[in-house]
């Protein structure tokens, strides 16, 4: 059975999206560190990018997948 995955199974995706430019105006308002910005903004892309192509990846998956063994035998009858 397919179903159409709604924006709820991408919010993580959009909550880590929308903290980079957050960290952006921050830093600038807070007048932080530099070297603070800058790493957290690349442990953020990083973060994204990995969400971000799971996500894409996992795209089109109904959870009826054949590696999906329930009962973890290794037999899948067939």
């Amino acid at each position: 059975m397919k179903t159409k995955t709604g924006w709820k199974k991408h919010l993580p995706l959009i909550f880590v999206g929308g903290m980079l430019p957050t960290i952006i105006v921050l830093s600038i308002y807070f007048d932080f560190p530099q070297t603070v910005t800058i790493l957290l903004l690349i442990v953020l892309g990083l973060i994204f990018g990995s969400m971000a192509l799971w996500s894409y990846a996992n795209r089109k998956a109904d959870g009826s997948e054949w590696w999906q063994d329930d009962n973890a035998s290794g037999w899948r009858g067939y």
